[in-house]
């Protein structure tokens, strides 16, 4: 037993001895962040430049210093190497050309920003991601905000926004109620004075007839309103921001909104302004139609719509004709069913005959049915659809349309000018502006990820020459 109990002390002697030894050793300090970031800042010159600076060090040469931005909800990531110069400390700057319509940002763009340093020694440094708000500091806005959408507006008075946020608001609650789309991220939209002030906070390339964008991948839509077109204001206000909620409503993997035919996009943007009937720059034109039996097919009205003026408004007004027949005939459960469908990335047969039990032709013949109309030629209530190839085909052969832009104009414009904004937006992808011509996406190195949908929003320079030309009767 005694031998057991010197054993055991000799151990912890032992163990002693060599802990005091190893502790009077040099050994290494638990190591520090190599890189330290010392200070970040941003500063922006609207529709200018935007830049961002930040101040670093480390015990080795710092020899990489990039800078991150996106629109913040969106996944696209732009990688840019900034202006510094290589040392222990080093002051970085990256600057985005916001006169490059390619980088343009609307007012209203949260973009989400982060730096990357690299010393000599290979260690590395990410910042914690930041976020700005990027606005147009030129006016003095007022505000009005809820859970869903936010109204900035500087013109006009109280009263003015107030009437515009509850327009807003009641079209939120009408494409909820009809249509099961409910906003998701909150929406913003910015009412400018006029039209001059719009153009002069859109990028460089926007048409001098445009009058609103909407812009999906940032949830922003711009417009300009004066006082005196408060009623013009509020259809186009609602047109626009219909199209961010869609958008929102179906965005999948595929294409989101952009994976809607045409005439069912415009169709709940153009119903939305008025459930009870269609716009009077629309209403002529759809009864004339109907009365000579020469509507176009839901077919044709899936592609880009035609670029000439009058076919272009028709297209408009039939497709917000068909939507409130769907809506008035199926329901509103049979609407968010198809919407819901549409969002799994369907294709449009697919979609149709899985919510209402139609294919596209045969919704087609049921519309003109309701209208007294004869049945297409050639089409009967269980014929199997065209291939979506040989549609695209016949399309181009029997209306002059253009590969254009995800959305259209809002209002009627001259013939001419929306045929060159149409040939223009053939060169843009899913995501466009607002008639905006020749906005691009995103460069990959040196801008963020882009889109807005140009439509019914505007066209009142062109319009009123229209009306002047030919006596037609222009919104003021």
């Amino acid at each position: 037993m005694m031998y057991m109990f010197q054993q055991k002390w000799f151990a912890i002697v032992i163990f002693f001895i060599f802990a005091v030894t190893v502790a009077g050793f040099p050994h290494p300090i638990e190591a520090q962040d190599a890189i330290q970031l010392i200070d970040q800042s941003w500063e922006s010159d609207f529709n200018q430049s935007v830049t961002f600076s930040a101040e670093a060090s480390s015990s080795a040469e710092i020899t990489e210093a990039d800078l991150f931005y996106r629109v913040v909800g969106q996944l696209a990531t732009s990688r840019n190497d900034s202006d510094f110069t290589p040392g222990t400390t080093v002051n970085a700057s990256y600057t985005i050309d916001l006169t490059d319509p390619g980088n343009y940002q609307p007012p209203g763009t949260e973009l989400e920003y982060w730096w990357k340093f690299v010393d000599a020694d290979g260690n590395e440094l990410k910042t914690e991601p930041e976020v700005l708000f990027y606005e147009d500091d030129r006016h003095d806005w007022q505000y009005l905000e809820n859970d869903r959408l936010t109204l900035a507006w500087y013109t006009g008075g109280d009263s003015f926004g107030k009437t515009l946020f509850e327009r807003a608001n009641e079209a939120l609650d009408t494409l909820e109620a009809d249509f099961g789309a409910s906003i998701e991220n909150p929406i913003k939209i910015f009412i400018y004075g006029d039209q001059e002030a719009l153009l002069d906070a859109m990028s460089a390339g926007a048409q001098e007839w445009t009058g609103g964008a909407a812009y999906t991948d940032y949830g922003v839509v711009v417009i300009g309103i004066r006082p005196v077109q408060l009623e013009w204001g509020l259809n186009a206000m609602t047109h626009e921001m219909s199209h961010l909620v869609i958008h929102q409503a179906t965005d999948n993997p595929f294409g989101g909104g952009s994976t809607l035919p045409r005439w069912l996009d415009e169709g709940i943007a153009v119903y939305n302004e008025n459930r009870d009937e269609l716009d009077d720059n629309f209403k002529a034109l759809f009864e004339r139609a109907v009365a000579n039996d020469n509507l176009m097919t839901l077919r044709t009205l899936s592609s880009p719509f035609p670029s000439d003026t009058i076919q272009a408004n028709l297209a408009y007004g039939q497709s917000g004709a068909v939507v409130k027949f769907m809506a008035d005939t199926y329901g509103s459960d049979a609407m968010a069913e198809l919407l819901a469908i549409f969002a799994e990335g369907a294709l449009y047969d697919e979609a149709l005959e899985q919510s209402i039990g139609l294919n596209m032709d045969q919704l087609d013949n049921a519309f003109r049915e309701s209208l007294d109309l004869p049945p297409l030629p050639g089409i009967e209530s269980g014929s199997e659809p065209a291939e979506v190839d040989e549609v695209e085909e016949a399309t181009i052969a029997e209306e002059p349309v253009s590969a254009e832009m995800d959305e259209n104009v809002t209002e009627p414009a001259d013939e001419a000018e929306v045929d060159a904004a149409e040939a223009e937006a053939a060169e843009e992808v899913e995501e466009d502006v607002a008639p905006a011509a020749e906005e691009p996406a995103a460069a990959a190195e040196s801008s963020g990820p882009l889109s807005a949908l140009p439509c019914f929003a505007g066209l009142l320079t062109a319009l009123a020459l229209v009306g002047t030309l030919f006596g037609w009767r222009a919104v003021q």
